[in-house]
């Protein structure tokens, strides 16, 4: 099943149908997939982020506000978009554990996490998983 040629409710029925019948099954999603899902116990067992998710203000609004914080001399990266890419990490890593009893692995691709000097911060401001650097 092809994101984009089933809805993602087909596409998570068909999941769950294969996982109740002991068959394999992966979802390659890309964005909506990070909200509005709930997959609980060996239902997902795996969340695999590529990148992070950094909105770049190109609305009128947005790039209002980052223009007005500029002026402030204030850092609308860190003020706007460091936050929102922050949300949207827990959230997408929020997939994976809907109960006190799930357990899988999240996997981030995304090397700016190690060699950008804000991603500390948005590993931090994960939940207390335990983190491995490779």
């Amino acid at each position: 099943m092809i994101q984009g040629e089933f809805s993602k409710k087909a596409i998570l029925e068909k999941h769950i149908n294969l996982r109740q019948q002991n068959q394999g099954s992966v979802i390659f999603g890309l964005d909506s997939f990070a909200e509005g899902v709930d997959l609980k116990g060996d239902n997902l067992t795996h969340v695999i982020i590529v990148k992070l998710r950094f909105n770049v203000p190109t609305s009128p609004i947005d790039k209002t506000l980052a223009d007005y914080l500029e002026s402030q001399k204030r850092n609308p990266f860190m003020e706007i978009s460091l936050p929102d890419a922050s949300l949207k990490l827990i959230q997408a890593c929020g997939r994976l554990i809907r109960t006190e009893t799930d357990t899988g692995k999240i996997t981030i691709f995304d090397n700016r996490l190690v060699t950008k000097f804000y991603g500390k911060q948005l590993l931090n401001a994960l939940p207390n998983y335990n983190i491995v650097i490779e």
